[in-house]
């Protein structure tokens, strides 16, 4: 512990501790804000920045472990009255707690701007860790880099580009599951995902220290050949974690869902996770908006929240996507118009089918649009096709008996269409 101690203090890294610190905060922020006040999100939020941190202390992590041979110190590092492995982890430890602690100041400012509006509980550690994970790993894979090659710009630069790259196309949630972008509440990490990943991270740290620049040596007087055990023995077991993260499929895997939801207290009700208790009073403002549509609209008496109901889930449960009140509306709306029309058959032809289509995709928008309280949002492009959604804004704000004699049309289309 002293020996880490005192290599804390003569560490170059502690200069660049502030720019650590300010990195992580503003890739928290500078990202996006709408994870605010949720707490699985808030934790997913406040793992991404290990997505940056990893690479810039590869690099100089790469930089630091080439010193010793930069400036001819190799010898006199071998033979130190303490084993090299040592002095190796200690060089890796110091670097990982210092950008362990700006990831720190990071997950503490983040739970502390969502603790007012997220209500009960705190940051999922199982995200932490992941972050953790991957800070760690990259770290080891610098140091190594820099053991090997020694430059003093080249390798740190090279080390730190690659381990961003490596990490952008093969560490997303669906592949090697390095990190992760959202922390929706329907999903998880789960202890055997994170363990295998933390193998990966702590194997490659045994490597980083127990490989030496030769794998074979050659002792003695009679040049004795020595085969490097404990480095061939870290490095299949880095290669075997690596094959664990690879195949054990996605990070994030599937919650049970919870025996009591929070919903709103409306008519229609909106039931969601309850760590996205912050959006209640959003959603008791889409369930009066769908309480005031035209009789001539039936709307299921529950909505749910994808992952609320398990096996029993339908196709039109929605999804709270960013935040984002227009998603919800959304595929709220399909729903109502499903509920309000006959049930789906093939039609007797492809023109029929076309004119019922989009009397669907009109009827749709326009409730999407009603359900939200404005027309679709400028942030949000595309939708049902042939739709003009500057008419749909324009015509949720007419009467009541306008929109009602509208609405009436298009499912007297759908209602007339002839089934095969």
């Amino acid at each position: 512990m002293r020996i880490l101690v005192m290599e804390l203090r003569r560490s170059p890294l502690r200069w660049w501790f502030p720019v650590l610190v300010a990195l992580d905060v503003a890739v928290l922020f500078g990202r996006s804000q709408w994870w605010i006040g949720v707490w699985p999100q808030a934790s997913a939020a406040a793992q991404i920045p290990a997505f940056y941190l990893g690479p810039f202390l590869a690099a100089y992590a790469a930089w630091a472990s080439g010193r010793i041979h930069r400036l001819g110190f190799e010898d006199q590092h071998t033979a130190g009255t303490r084993p090299r492995w040592q002095v190796e982890g200690v060089h890796i430890a110091a670097v990982a707690v210092y950008g362990g602690g700006a990831y720190v100041v990071g997950a503490v400012v983040a739970a502390a701007v969502s603790h007012h509006d997220a209500g009960p509980g705190f940051l999922w550690p199982s995200y932490l860790l992941l972050g953790a994970a991957l800070i760690v790993l990259c770290v080891a894979v610098g140091h190594l880099a820099g053991r090997w090659f020694p430059s003093g710009f080249a390798t740190p630069v090279v080390s730190g580009l690659a381990c961003f790259v490596a990490v952008t196309m093969n560490g997303g949630p669906m592949k090697a599951g390095l990190f992760v972008l959202s922390g929706a509440p329907a999903v998880e990490v789960t202890p055997e995902r994170l363990a295998i990943r933390w193998g990966l991270a702590l194997s490659a740290v045994a490597v980083a220290v127990l490989t030496p620049r030769r794998l074979l040596g050659y002792a003695g007087a009679r040049g004795k050949l020595i085969v490097r055990l404990p480095a061939i023995g870290s490095s299949a077991l880095a290669v075997a974690c690596l094959a664990g993260v690879l195949t054990a499929g996605p990070v994030q895997t599937a919650r049970a869902n919870p025996s009591a939801p929070m919903c709103t207290r409306t008519e229609p009700k909106i039931c969601v996770w309850p760590e996205e208790r912050t959006y209640i009073p959003r959603l008791e403002a889409l369930a009066r908006r769908i309480s005031e549509l035209p009789p001539v609209i039936k709307s299921p008496s529950v909505f749910y929240e994808e992952g609320l109901r398990g096996d029993k889930a339908q196709d039109t449960d929605f999804s709270i996507f960013e935040g984002s009140m227009w998603e919800v509306a959304d595929s709220m709306s399909i729903a109502i118009s499903r509920a309000s029309t006959p049930p789906f058959c093939e039609a007797v032809n492809s023109s029929a089918e076309d004119r019922r289509m989009m009397a669907y995709f009109e009827l749709d928008s326009w409730l999407a649009a009603r359900i939200s309280g404005a027309g679709q949002p400028s942030g949000i492009h595309g939708g049902p096709p042939g739709v003009d959604q500057r008419a749909i804004a324009r015509l949720i704000k007419q009467s009541g008996p306008a929109q009602e004699d509208w609405a009436k049309k298009r499912i007297k289309v759908i209602e007339g269409t002839r089934c095969a």
